[in-house]
């Protein structure tokens, strides 16, 4: 193995760690020692063969991805990362009772790739375009939501990304959703959508709310719109549309611009 490939390895590690954000819960799930995996991030050894196998498993990419210089980092948090907190989760006596009560069989028919569109808390005045995606997990069904805020003097670049995971839930006919901003880990939000009973059922209208934490600390709720995109996982492509835009963007459609400014 070339001293570049080498170097690939140890920097796309680091990148990973840095996009979960805890080294400490990386090792326990990957059962290896926490000074033996310093020495992968600071350069002084490579991981065997097998404990690089088990790193690219956890974290969603592939050999060959790992091995490649400036390797893109995964949008979405491969389902081994969410085990920890879902035994957790599934502990509660309280939210078993959601887990019996929420209606599975229905939330089936909506797994897949949605654009969530609300007013920006940030960029106000403008609409965020976000990318969520709602999958099964075990018992329940579980959620990712990507949010990026580009620069506006240089669109290219990203002044603020936000990842939040979470579960979903449908009581009487309604959608449920609640998460926790990884990247900060100081935000959880709520959202409540009522999908509309339609062939094809495409959007969902509902409320999304939270608290800032910034210094002032606003309380800050907006109506939203889930648009369905795709079934199955994401690509690339679809995170290509996390964005913010004005609101006589014509990407957004008409209903949901109609339903948000109503």
């Amino acid at each position: 193995m070339d001293d570049a490939t080498k170097a690939a390895i140890t920097e796309n590690i680091r990148r990973l760690v840095r996009a979960r954000g805890n080294i400490a819960h990386v090792c326990r799930r990957l059962g290896v020692n926490r000074q033996q995996f310093n020495k992968y991030l600071a350069g002084q050894h490579l991981p065997s063969q097998y404990n690089l196998n088990l790193i690219c498993q956890f974290f969603g990419v592939t050999y060959a991805e790992i091995i490649t210089p400036g390797m893109e980092i995964p949008e979405s948090r491969h389902p081994s990362e969410y085990l920890e907190g879902y035994r957790v989760f599934e502990r509660s006596a309280l939210l078993q009772d959601v887990i019996r009560l929420s209606d599975r069989k229905r939330l089936a028919a909506f797994e897949g790739v949605y654009c969530k569109y609300h007013y920006s808390s940030i960029y106000r005045g403008d609409v965020v375009r976000a990318v969520t995606v709602i999958r099964p997990m075990g018992d329940l069904y579980a959620y990712t939501n990507l949010e990026r805020f580009p620069n506006k003097n240089n669109p290219k670049k990203h002044d603020y990304v936000f990842k939040y995971h979470g579960f979903v839930f449908m009581l009487d006919g309604r959608i449920f959703m609640t998460d926790l901003e990884k990247l900060q880990k100081n935000e959880i939000t709520f959202s409540i959508y009522t999908p509309i009973a339609r062939n094809p059922m495409r959007f969902f209208f509902g409320v999304t709310g939270g608290v800032a934490s910034n210094l002032y600390r606003e309380p800050y709720v907006s109506r939203s719109v889930l648009d369905f995109m795709s079934p199955g996982l994401p690509t690339r492509a679809h995170y290509r549309h996390a964005t913010v835009v004005t609101p006589d963007d014509p990407t957004i459609p008409v209903e949901a611009l109609e339903y948000l400014n109503g």
